[in-house]
């Protein structure tokens, strides 16, 4: 499977990692298993700094739209996404845009820097 997610449960933080071609099933199964953990409201590291199959707006689109309508939606967590140039961090950078509202989200080519962010961020509530 091309995301593979680690849930540190003491610390609250998911760490998210996508490599290789990534689809719609794959992102909708990763949202599955972090659902079933009750890990939303975690803080989240999500590193998509390895080439990845772009995803079309719509894609984009639509998992927001999944996110906000899950049980509890608001208590979602900061997301810290990693990047490296190319389409899948314009990608990030547009679903961070769509979904700054919501909880805390920012664009990191740091993996330290992303660190540091997210060890700053409240935990989301249950």
């Amino acid at each position: 499977m091309p995301i593979h997610i680690d849930f540190f449960h003491p610390a609250r933080l998911a760490v998210v990692v996508a490599r290789g071609v990534v689809t719609g099933e794959d992102i909708s199964e990763g949202i599955r298993q972090m659902l079933a953990s009750g890990a939303m409201h975690y803080r989240k590291l999500v590193d998509i700094s390895s080439p990845s199959s772009p995803m079309s707006e719509e894609d984009i689109e639509r998992i927001a739209i999944f996110m906000r309508s899950q049980p509890n939606a608001a208590s979602r967590g900061p997301v810290a996404f990693l990047i490296s140039p190319g389409r899948a961090a314009d990608q990030a950078v547009r679903f961070a845009k769509m979904t700054e509202g919501e909880r805390p989200v920012k664009v990191f080519h740091s993996l330290h820097e992303a660190r540091k962010w997210l060890e700053q961020q409240p935990v989301g509530t249950l």
